[in-house]
């Protein structure tokens, strides 16, 4: 596919719209959530069904692990504990 200069920039201004209304719809549904947050709070309820959901509010953990505790204690070669990733990005400014 091959596209001119002026198409590019039509291309660019599509994005950049589209990035703000996506912005504007997250911020949205942030808001919706918050909303139903603070009904099972203030239910102090953690399940509710309703007729077209099961909705959960509930403590979850995430267990990660601290670099500079790990550089302490084995030294500042972590490399063979590294996991790299390789991967392409579009950036438009």
């Amino acid at each position: 596919m091959c596209i001119t200069k002026n198409e590019l920039e039509t291309k660019i201004w599509e994005v950049r719209n589209l990035k703000t209304l996506k912005e504007e719809v997250e911020n949205e549904l942030k808001a919706i959530e918050h909303e139903i947050i603070a009904y099972m709070v203030e239910h102090a309820i953690d399940t509710e069904i309703t007729k077209s959901a099961k909705v959960t509010y509930k403590p979850q953990t995430r267990t990660t692990l601290d670099k500079d505790k790990l550089t302490e204690i084995l030294g500042d070669d972590l490399k063979p504990f590294e996991k790299v990733s390789r991967f392409n990005v579009l950036r438009i400014k």
